[in-house]
């Protein structure tokens, strides 16, 4: 992607925002982690019927094609989501209708893990060998608000199951509500907060879950708090 692509497509006012944030932020996110040990909740189906299925992330063509229909706010995550593609970030599953792809997101193995630092590096902690980090989730503009998150995660931690793995963990902004209550309906709970800083360089720091921590996460996940827009896509 060449550097006039990006600029024309953030426009300058959303370019410097970006760099702003790229450069001078502290953000938090909750580790959340889900137990496969545990029973987990059943599939809430979406309205789309939808199979997840692994793709070869060197030749899925979906999010460079997803690049055209995005405006300036989402440009950058599907760019990002290119870039996993093409460092062969395994395992990527994703569930079509017919031949489109409908709604991506990664469930990634330990060698997957290790590829995403050539993207990201520094954003995620070293997990254990048996658990998987679920990552990436992205619904394709065409398919937005028809529950396809929930269902999506849930069939992948099913195939966490069957692979032996004994936790799943994701990463989710303190302040993104939909992908909160997403993650909540299909098994996730807090396991730590991680604090991401960044002045020019990055370093992060993990501490345990707060009773404000605890408060805030109740309040997200709470069933009358339905979102008016968004979904675990958007983070």
């Amino acid at each position: 992607m060449k550097v006039w692509q990006l600029i024309r497509q953030l426009r300058p006012r959303g370019l410097l925002h970006r760099l702003r944030e790229d450069i001078w932020e502290t953000k938090y996110f909750f580790e959340l982690r889900c137990d496969l040990q545990h029973e987990l909740p059943g599939v809430v189906p979406a309205k789309l019927p939808i199979e997840m299925q692994p793709v070869d992330p060197r030749t899925f063509t979906g999010f460079s094609e997803e690049l055209a229909r995005v405006d300036a706010d989402n440009y950058l995550k599907v760019l990002l989501r290119t870039w996993y593609c093409s460092a062969g970030v395994e395992t990527l599953y994703v569930g079509f209708d017919g031949d489109q792809p409908a709604y991506a997101q990664w469930l990634a193995t330990p060698e997957g893990q290790r590829r995403i630092p050539r993207v990201l590096p520094g954003r995620f902690p070293a997990l254990n060998p048996d658990e998987l980090l679920l990552e990436g989730a992205y619904t394709f503009v065409a398919y937005r608000r028809l529950g396809l998150m929930r269902d999506g995660m849930a069939q992948l931690l099913r195939f966490a199951l069957k692979s032996g793995a004994s936790a799943v963990i994701t990463y989710v902004a303190v302040d993104n509500i939909p992908s909160l209550r997403g993650c909540a309906d299909v098994g996730f709970a807090p396991h730590r907060v991680r604090v991401s800083t960044r002045r020019v360089l990055r370093w992060t720091k993990n501490r345990p879950v707060g009773e404000d921590d605890w408060r805030l996460w109740e309040t997200a996940t709470a069933k009358a708090a339905q979102p008016a827009h968004a979904s675990i896509s958007e983070r």
